[in-house]
């Protein structure tokens, strides 16, 4: 069989090689030199006939969003995001990738591949596309009305804009792009940080007079609110305090937003089982991450932008977010023994009790677990609920002495002897990177091909069948409470803290109390495994300073330099034609 489907290709490509010479032949004779030059596609794809009508533009513009979306959102490779937007920061510890030693800043180097793909290949590809979409969308030689132009435009300009603020986050200046590149060019230079922030001004406040509202879009696609969100930022960055305090009150003021503050969506009857803490709930907090539940269309006024990652659904993403594999302890892995000698464990296999199949490959820090909620009022906080950080397990498994028993509140000895016990096995779960049987097969069952081992019927594993936020209001206000706080209106910041405090239930903060440490470790209990918590530090300025005050294993690796990460070196040796500068420590 493999020989005869070889045998055809061959016979299939002499064909067109005998057709194409006789084309090339009949053109010879009965063409001039113009006719035969001028190509006209007439059967595929080409810039000519693919940037025509309205459709056209549409799919390009949905090519922005699916990029944006696989870049940034659909790996658990160390090498991209989710993961390293929020690693080897004061949120996350342990990398496993990285190794044991947790030496995250040895991979910061030029040469490093880290350092292209984690954003710089990423965005600057999305840049691309954008240009190209706004130069053909800006020519006349095109379908589209005004009205349908300026909406292509306002989608284009807001990933312009929001991938040159990203960029400009993490790395600082870099190379303005707005034109399509249509030859190779080797003479980029390096804006400097603040040009690059004004760029982005430029493209988001496009973007807010061009996009539609909130409640005219589609749940996936941005609307002006959500340029408005990310040009907050940009102003904070310039520190335009009134522009940044304006632009997050045009978010918060919308009649379409508010906080969703009573219990909602598909599980809003779910009793808290105090037996099952990772398959049950029993406040709001915990709604916002299951299911079904985080779309306007689902009654959820709190989303900005979502994106679609449910399961079996249209323009859904069918392997999920890897946030279980990345963020989730192995407890699966954990074996307890019995006073016989014999060792059973914490789990069965296979498992039919808690679902899923978490990775452990990146654990959160001691800071997270225990300082900030220790600080902001331990006991209240629905945030730190034990349906919404799982810090103990009931043992499942008939074949140990202890099935039954809690691991922490009975004392049950799990060995917590070796780096891979502590830092991938056992260690408490952040719900809102769980499964949480979001999946409807979200159990493992018995390979039987394969006596004694075990398969996921989910497909891939250690992933959330579920939607992701990537903008909420609950961002809005401490963005804006930010923004206060740089004006020196420090009572303001603490009332706007203190909206996403009441909703969980925390005490108020009050004003004295309040600086930028403050922000982000409330940025830290409401946003954690939410936000690109590197671009939020490295914006900052604060990525090596906290990192060395939470996480000292990794932060002491760092130097006082990698505040920026550097530019790719790769990028400055084929820019032959200009110096493009490398950040200074590199």
């Amino acid at each position: 069989m493999k020989n005869k489907y070889f045998e055809l290709i061959k016979n299939y490509r002499n064909t067109v090689k005998k057709f194409l010479l006789l084309l090339v032949v009949f053109n010879l004779m009965s063409c001039n030199e113009n006719d035969f030059l001028e190509e006209k596609p007439l059967d595929f794809l080409s810039p000519v006939n693919s940037f025509v009508t309205f459709e056209h533009y549409n799919a390009a513009v949905i090519g922005l969003y699916t990029k944006f979306r696989n870049e940034f959102y659909g790996s658990a490779n160390a090498l991209v995001a989710p993961r390293v937007m929020m690693q080897a920061t004061d949120l996350v510890f342990y990398n496993h990738d990285a190794g044991a030693n947790t030496d995250f800043a040895s991979l910061l180097n030029p040469n490093s591949d880290f350092v292209y793909n984690a954003l710089w290949g990423p965005a600057y590809a999305i840049i691309y596309d954008a240009n190209v979409i706004i130069g053909r969308a800006q020519s006349e030689e095109n379908e589209l009305t005004e009205e349908q132009k300026n909406k292509v435009l306002g989608e284009a300009y807001f990933f312009r804009g929001y991938m040159h603020k990203m960029l400009a986050d993490l790395y600082g200046g870099v190379p303005i792009v707005l034109q399509e590149t249509v030859e190779p060019k080797r003479d980029y230079v390096r804006a400097s940080r603040d040009e690059v922030y004004q760029q982005c001004v430029i493209d988001l406040l496009f973007a807010t007079e061009n996009l539609s509202d909130i409640e005219s879009v589609d749940d996936y696609r941005i609307s002006d609110l959500v340029a408005w969100q990310v040009l907050s930022e940009v102003y904070i960055s310039l520190k335009q305090w009134d522009g940044a305090i304006e632009a997050a009150s045009k978010v918060i003021d919308s009649p379409a937003t508010t906080l969703m503050t009573e219990r909602f969506g598909t599980r809003v009857n779910d009793a808290f089982n105090p037996d099952m803490p990772w398959a049950s709930g029993g406040d709001v907090y915990w709604d916002l991450f299951r299911k079904g539940n985080q779309n306007r269309s689902s009654g959820n006024t709190e989303a900005l932008w979502v994106l679609p990652y449910e399961y079996n659904i249209d323009g859904g993403e069918p392997g999920g977010v890897p946030l279980e594999v990345n963020f989730c302890p192995r407890i699966w892995q954990v074996t307890i023994p019995n006073s016989d000698g014999t060792n059973a464990k914490l789990i069965p296999t296979p498992n039919t009790y808690y679902g899923g199949r978490p990775g452990g490959k990146c654990r959160l820090t001691e800071y997270f677990y225990h300082t900030i909620w220790d600080e902001s009022g331990y006991q209240e906080d629905i945030r730190n609920a034990s349906y919404n950080i799982i810090r103990d397990v009931k043992v499942n498994n008939p074949a140990s002495e202890y099935n039954g028993q809690w691991v922490m509140a009975d004392n049950v000895p799990i060995p917590l002897k070796t780096w891979n016990d502590t830092v991938r096995n056992f260690f408490p779960i952040p719900a809102k990177a769980a499964s949480m049987g979001d999946h409807p097969d979200d159990l493992w069952i018995a390979d039987q091909t394969v006596p004694g081992s075990i398969t996921s019927i989910t497909g891939p594993s250690g992933k959330t069948y579920r939607n992701e936020y990537k903008m909420r209001l609950a961002e809005t206000y401490l963005l804006r409470a930010e923004a206060y706080l740089g004006k020196g209106d420090k009572s303001s910041a603490a009332d706007d803290i203190n909206v996403v405090r009441s909703r969980a239930n925390a005490p108020d903060v009050s004003s004295a109390d309040v600086d930028i440490d403050y922000i982000l470790d409330e940025r830290m209990r409401e946003l954690y495994v939410e936000e690109f918590r590197l671009l939020t530090l490295t914006r900052l300025g604060k990525l090596v300073e906290r990192t060395k005050l939470a996480n000292p294993v990794v932060g002491n690796t760092y130097g006082e330099h990698q505040n920026l990460w550097p530019i790719p070196y790769s990028e400055i040796e084929k820019n032959t034609g200009a110096v493009l500068e490398q950040n200074p420590g590199y």
